[in-house]
């Protein structure tokens, strides 16, 4: 009897340090900013990455400094993980703006604190020195902001204690974009969640990406119909008022010189 594998765990701490900082001097309020704030980071790097974001579980908190442990079993943790890492150590540079956005939230949440945020790689295979948040750089780049109608679902909202608001839409041609809203868009989304819709969208353009900035105005989108349903729709139409006719015959008559054959009774 074979025994089963046990699924590889991918391991991250962050600690507040701080002189004579502990767990219990963290404000609640401060904790959540920066572990909503660390959440974000994460799911802004799998977005990068086109992947789900791991599900991270807090495994442990210890003193000394206010030092919190998450563990989590999916696949695709190892790679967000390492790409944190990456960020941090690298201060944002090369990542989008969207990342690096939300590494300035966590590097002002940590700042709220009172601390420097430490942040330990936990790999069993190798022993990374810790290293420390500082404010991502701004990189100088050209920019177009671009505005559009995109065709898509809504798929998430989202509102921080900031009451920074953002809606996830995923595009019917493929791909998904995260769009800061206003509490009004906010609500009106909601409302159409998993509906198709029609959203008036702001882009910033680089030389080789689109990054989703925000959404002006969303409305639910009325089906449309294909050109055989459409045929449906009129022989249902003619069939309502006694006329058989064969919808098929359209096809045909499409390749003649435009005169149609006569209604049959």
């Amino acid at each position: 009897m074979t025994s089963k594998r046990k699924p590889s765990l991918t391991k991250l701490a962050l600690a507040v340090e701080g002189e004579g900082l502990g767990p219990k001097d963290i404000p609640l309020r401060h904790l959540t900013e920066l572990l909503e704030a660390a959440a974000a980071t994460f799911e802004a790097l799998a977005a990068e990455k086109q992947i789900d974001p791991p599900r991270l579980s807090l495994a442990r908190i210890t003193s000394g400094s206010a030092r919190y442990e998450f563990v989590s079993a999916d696949r695709q943790a190892a790679r967000v993980v390492g790409a944190f890492w990456t960020a941090v150590k690298h201060r944002g540079k090369g990542t989008s703006q969207r990342t690096r956005h939300q590494l300035g939230r966590l590097y002002r949440a940590a700042m709220r604190t009172g601390g420097a945020l430490r942040v330990e790689h936990i790999d069993s295979k190798r022993a990374a020195k810790p290293i420390y948040l500082a404010a991502p750089i701004e990189e100088d780049r050209a920019r177009i902001e671009e505005a559009t109608v995109v065709f898509a679902r809504v798929v998430g909202i989202n509102i921080d204690s900031h009451e920074d608001a953002s809606v996830t839409l995923r595009y019917d041609d493929g791909g998904s974009g995260e769009f800061g809203a206003d509490l009004d868009v906010l609500r009106k989304a909601a409302e159409l969640i998993g509906q198709p819709v029609e959203a008036n969208v702001t882009f910033a353009k680089g030389e080789e990406t689109r990054l989703a900035l925000s959404i002006e105005r969303i409305r639910r989108r009325k089906a449309q119909s294909s050109f055989m349903a459409a045929i449906e729709e009129a022989r249902q139409s003619l069939t309502a008022k006694g006329i058989v006719y064969d919808s098929t015959q359209i096809l045909a008559e499409d390749e003649d010189d435009g005169t149609g054959a006569s209604d049959r009774g």
